[in-house]
């Protein structure tokens, strides 16, 4: 089981590396904060898309209130057992600055997590950063990856793609022509 979702991850963090655009994306969206058009991505057919605007949450662990960015939420029309979180924040400037906020990130990911890498490539045309890992999401085991995505316009772009256990390893093209097709605007 955990050599499942481990395979899962490194298929997926190794796929990011050599696939230029393994499937054809129909549709592009484009990711606006308040004050501009930050980058847009294509979304595959038969997909969905989820746009959730700025809000302040309240954990249920009764730590404070905390920011979340709006965020594109994408997964297969089929259960595909595969979720991408999109945002980018207008404090992240920098890789670096990301990677602070990444770090922070494994308690809402998924509980009990184990960072199995962190490795600095590039995605499409940009520096990025992916980390990959397991855990368990409602009590269930996961995989995930944080790709980090510098992209040039004073922006990074933060992708969080959750791996359900016994995931269709299918959509993992379909993640990593999204991934790809991240373009600063």
């Amino acid at each position: 089981m955990q050599k499942t979702l481990r395979l899962g991850s490194m298929l997926l963090s190794a796929a990011l590396c050599v696939a230029p655009m393994l499937a054809q994306a129909d549709t592009q969206v484009v990711y606006r904060d308040q004050t501009r058009n930050v980058f847009q991505v294509d979304v595959p057919d038969f997909w969905k898309l989820r746009v959730g605007g700025p809000r302040d949450l309240a954990p249920t662990d009764g730590d404070e209130i905390r920011a979340v960015e709006r965020v594109f939420g994408l997964e297969p029309e089929s259960d595909h057992g595969v979720w991408i979180g999109l945002i980018s924040p207008p404090k992240f400037r920098t890789l670096e600055d990301a990677k602070e906020y990444a770090r922070g990130l494994s308690g809402q990911l998924a509980k009990t997590t184990e960072i199995l890498s962190v490795e600095d490539r590039r995605i499409g045309n940009y520096a990025a950063t992916v980390i990959t890992g397991t855990g368990r999401r409602d009590g269930r085991p996961v995989s995930f990856n944080v790709t980090l995505l510098d992209i040039k316009n004073g922006r990074v772009v933060v992708a969080l793609t959750i791996m359900s256990q016994g995931f269709d390893q299918s959509a993992l093209a379909d993640v990593n022509a999204i991934l790809n097709s991240i373009k600063a605007r």
